[in-house]
């Protein structure tokens, strides 16, 4: 496939399937994502690959939980923090 015809071709996606999918496709999706650039050079990645719904929702359950001292921090330095400090944190995953 040409680059734009992939670019031209690519979708969002709004509905999952339940279906699972297999372990090489998953690390051949994971290794096409490593490849693209990144701003700050290569970061070290690591993956959670949650397969049954009740394993997702005990992730989101964690998250919810885990993430909110860290929104506060971020929504601080979006407002108050130097441009330095605006632009990182514009750019934190």
């Amino acid at each position: 496939m040409e680059l734009y015809d992939a670019i031209y071709k690519r979708r969002i996606v709004r509905d999952f399937s339940d279906k699972i999918v297999p372990d090489n496709i998953l690390e051949k999706i994971i290794n096409a994502g490593l490849q693209a650039p990144t701003h700050d050079h290569l970061r070290n990645w690591e993956f959670v690959i949650l397969q049954s719904g009740k394993d997702k929702e005990n992730a989101l359950q964690f998250i919810k939980n885990g993430v909110k001292p860290q929104l506060k921090i971020l929504k601080k330095i979006l407002v108050d923090g130097t441009p330095q400090q605006k632009m990182y944190a514009v750019a934190m995953p």
